[in-house]
């Protein structure tokens, strides 16, 4: 055969099994992200997040300081 030819069949060859390995990588991100979203629906994505009742950041069972109480008025 001539070389030319053994060069356009080998890139070719090579160009087919690129293009394989392409899609199955892509086929694996879909199924990742397929499974991504099942486990997503299930866990609350803020279930770790704590929203503090006060300004301060503090939260109803910590103790505050007395820096952090609010000014008494008087009268």
């Amino acid at each position: 055969m001539h070389p030319e030819m053994i060069r356009v069949m080998a890139d070719q060859h090579i160009g087919d099994l690129r293009a394989e390995a392409r899609a199955g990588f892509t086929a694996k991100l879909a199924r990742q992200a397929r499974k991504a979203r099942r486990n997503r629906r299930t866990a609350d994505p803020l279930a770790g997040v704590r929203v503090p009742d006060y300004i301060d950041g503090t939260f109803h069972d910590e103790e505050r300081t007395g820096q952090d109480q609010p000014a008494q008025t008087v009268r």
